[in-house]
């Protein structure tokens, strides 16, 4: 088994550095589909920001109130509002959804694409867009699909620019 990253870092539009440091990582891979019965998982990424620069430090979900099978998940949005107003107390920004995939590589589907959109556009906030990481069966970088999706609707899959693997 390869060792999972300690840190991975990709590239955003517009100059945005987005760092996934290890225990977020380490939370989105407790949850990865490795088995046949595994049931999707899921939740919210929080990051600080300064300037251009946003460090997702904490991973949240899933809850037991969150709808999860095989192939789908559909979060407690009440307990997700909950979880942004608290850790904006503590300093912490939302900064976008993740979810896990029974694939090795995941890529979105219409449906992930749609949800994340309508998020960002119905969402009250000063960012120029949200994340989405989907959490394969691979390690990071190449388990993990990572975009940004601004309030046009557009998205772009961010390249990754750096990944420090315990093994470095």
């Amino acid at each position: 088994m390869e060792a999972l990253a300690q840190v991975v870092t990709y590239e955003g539009p517009g100059g945005l550095v987005i760092h996934i440091e290890q225990p977020a990582l380490a939370h989105l891979y407790r949850n990865a589909q490795h088995k046949c019965w595994s049931r999707e998982a899921g939740g919210q990424l929080f990051a600080s920001i300064k300037h251009n620069r946003w460090v997702v430090t904490k991973a949240t979900g899933p809850r037991t109130t969150d709808f999860r099978s095989r192939f789908g998940f559909r979060p407690d949005r009440k307990a997700e509002r909950a979880e942004i107003l608290a850790l904006f107390q503590e300093g912490l920004h939302y900064v976008g959804d993740w979810h896990t995939h029974p694939q090795n590589v995941p890529s979105p589907s219409h449906t992930d694409i749609r949800n994340i959109t309508e998020t960002v556009q119905a969402s009250e906030h000063s960012l120029s867009g949200f994340l989405l990481a989907i959490v394969g069966r691979l390690p990071a970088p190449d388990g993990l699909w990572l975009s940004f999706h601004d309030v046009r609707g557009g998205y772009a899959k961010c390249p990754l620019r750096c990944n420090l693997s315990s093994e470095n």
